[in-house]
């Protein structure tokens, strides 16, 4: 129950446009966020889920991760992130994360995601537990895609995640 308390209070806050320095309304009018060499608008994006293709692919994976959240940027370098998708042990997984990117190579943003997930019953019985995973993004104008990898760490199969993003503003 935390974790859902966690997760709409992110995702509301991302909603009415709340950024490490204060209130900004998220509207046309809204000011940009300064940033090195220019400014950037804040910008709000759907998650769609995606897919995962797991290194041992014969453990019967389910590697169509279908969801739907919610990624507001605040800056190239800064996305906080949240919603749910149907996971890779056919459980439902919510989660909130920050996605910090500084390093960039041509149009892909390289960083990692670090928040809370829960819906795996062999972490945590289930439960809420933090996570961290290299995470690279590349967006256009309306659409977007972000590029993970799980690593294989105790009882986590790894795997290579492909997410999809559509931008709203």
């Amino acid at each position: 129950m935390k974790t859902l308390y966690c997760i709409c209070s992110l995702a509301t806050a991302c909603l009415m446009g709340l950024s490490p320095g204060g209130a900004v309304a998220a509207t046309s009018e809204t000011p940009p966020v300064a940033e090195s060499g220019g400014a950037h608008k804040p910008q709000i994006w759907v998650n769609l889920g995606g897919f995962s293709r797991h290194f041992d692919s014969n453990k019967g994976y389910n590697e169509n991760n279908l969801g739907l959240g919610l990624e507001y940027r605040t800056s190239p370098e800064i996305a906080y992130m949240a919603g749910a998708y149907y996971n890779s042990v056919r459980k439902t997984t919510s989660y909130a994360a920050v996605n910090w990117q500084p390093w960039q190579l041509g149009p892909v943003r390289l960083g990692a995601a670090l928040g809370v997930m829960n819906g795996y019953p062999s972490l945590a019985n289930g439960g809420s537990f933090f996570a961290a995973l290299p995470l690279a993004t590349i967006e256009g104008r309306h659409f977007g895609i972000n590029f993970g990898l799980i690593p294989s760490i105790g009882k986590v199969d790894g795997a290579v995640i492909v997410q999809f993003k559509l931008r709203l503003n």
